[in-house]
């Protein structure tokens, strides 16, 4: 599984870059955001997170195998105050359940395509979202069919 993983080099934590700075900027390694984020060519500008986070927005997250991780929101469990986090790359189909509040680093504002921001509040980019959500049960779908397709073709060589 491709992941959009950040490395972190000087061993200096997100989160304490995002606590000092408030924002971090990052070349993602991984291929799970494409087609938004390409691997080591685009960078992403990550804020510390004033507001509640919302179906659609993308985050940095630390698993517990010690991982950072950058996917989209695509639910929220909420239960008794706490909320739960189902998350999944653009470039995916299996999603990742129940991330937690505390595993939260910070949400990205926008990124960088060559010279050009893309701001999260962009119309154009409001639409990739909604599109990208919508699509990913038909992507599964897709993906699921296309290996079943390639076992029946090989065995037939």
């Amino acid at each position: 599984m491709n992941n959009s993983i950040i490395n972190m080099e000087n061993g200096v934590s997100y989160r304490q870059i995002i606590q000092d700075n408030d924002f971090f900027i990052a070349t993602p390694i991984g291929t799970s955001m494409m087609p938004m984020i390409r691997e080591r060519i685009d960078t992403v500008k990550l804020v510390k997170i004033n507001r509640k986070l919302k179906k659609g927005d993308v985050i940095l997250y630390e698993r517990a195998n010690k991982t950072y991780v950058l996917h989209r929101i695509v639910g929220i469990k909420r239960k008794k105050g706490n909320e739960k986090y189902i998350l999944c790359g653009d470039n995916q189909v299996v999603l990742e359940k129940y991330v937690e509040e505390n595993q939260i680093i910070a949400v990205m504002e926008g990124y960088y395509r060559g010279e050009s921001y893309i701001d999260s509040d962009n119309k154009e980019y409001k639409r990739y979202v909604n599109s990208r959500i919508r699509s990913r049960k038909w992507r599964k779908i897709r993906y699921y069919l296309s290996r079943i397709y390639h076992k029946i073709f090989k065995r037939k060589k």
